[in-house]
């Protein structure tokens, strides 16, 4: 499925809100001082990945970084690499690709880290989604970062879905990427009129973080999504885009529309809030289960229906 350029963080030649948060990275790396195992954990859509890429552009191609901007030219040589994927000094590794990464895979990342790297600088290991890596996967992954080295640094971005094995985070320094509500609205009102994005959403009343927003705004656009709809019907709509588009962008949505959907209900106080908890409860459980064990569709829509008509 094609998406708009501004939705992968590697097209983010703009900073956005998290200039603070570069200038600590970048002045402490200028000194020598950046830690060789940093984890950036927030909420999903806050910016830790676009954060990193600038740290790492500003790195490795600082003749065409403007910091005082915090933007990046796109006349550079180096980000056409980078956005390829071939810079030898930047390995990224997504564990929303390798949910099922086998302690072999991470044997096959060891040998790759340790491979001389093409230009005698810093080689970066970008872990992104860390949470999401098997606990195997994970305790293979603490040998490498355990190995002492002088150039290999290791960014961890947890998205703090999962909780992170304690061994991983007692090895790292953790920034915790945080935004206040007028940070938040600020950020998504910037990219708004940055990318020129028309909303359906409102950036305020939506209490989304501004990549989660810019996200969620183009799938309701582009496929008639509205909140306000009948929670059964979006839930069905939603399931088939998921099951013909393998994207996780829709089954995200889906948890969304259902938290709206039951604050709705408690907020016009239509149940007792037991009642609403109940039902929220029963829907996310089997949500999950339909996710885990690749339930019938039809079935879990059948069995929300008559949970929340009959109840």
């Amino acid at each position: 499925m094609d998406y708009p350029k501004y939705f992968n963080p590697k097209n983010s030649l703009k900073l956005f809100g998290l200039e603070e948060n570069f200038n600590f990275l970048s002045s402490i790396y200028s000194k020598d001082k950046l830690p060789k195992v940093l984890m950036l954990s927030g909420l999903k859509g806050t910016g830790k990945s676009t954060l990193i890429n600038h740290l790492l552009f500003s790195i490795f191609d600082g003749q065409n970084y403007n910091k005082s901007k915090h933007s990046l030219s796109d006349a550079s040589v180096f980000y056409k690499k980078f956005r390829e994927g071939i810079f030898q000094n930047i390995l990224y590794v997504k564990g929303s690709d390798f949910k099922s990464l086998k302690v072999e895979d991470i044997r096959n990342l060891k040998s790759v880290i340790q491979q001389s790297s093409m230009i005698n600088s810093d080689r970066f290991i970008v872990l992104d989604d860390i949470e999401l890596f098997n606990a195997n996967s994970l305790n293979a992954l603490l040998k490498i970062i355990e190995e002492p080295s002088k150039k290999n640094y290791f960014i961890l971005i947890n998205n703090k879905t999962k909780p992170i094995l304690d061994t991983i985070k007692s090895r790292s320094l953790e920034i915790k990427i945080i935004q206040n509500e007028n940070e938040r609205v600020k950020i998504i009102k910037e990219l708004i009129k940055f990318y020129n994005i028309d909303t359906v959403l409102d950036p305020e009343q939506s209490k989304l973080t501004p990549g989660n927003f810019i996200k969620f705004n183009y799938a309701f656009d582009e496929y008639n999504i509205s909140p306000t709809d009948n929670f059964i019907d979006n839930l069905s709509s939603l399931l088939n885009l998921h099951k013909k588009n393998k994207d996780i962008l829709f089954i995200d949505i889906i948890f969304y529309l259902s938290d709206f959907y039951f604050k709705n209900l408690k907020d016009q106080h239509i149940l007792k809030n037991d009642k609403v908890y109940e039902l929220k409860s029963f829907v996310l459980d089997n949500l999950n289960k339909y996710l885990t064990f690749n339930l019938n569709q039809n079935s879990l829509i059948n069995a929300i229906n008559n949970k929340l008509n009959y109840g």
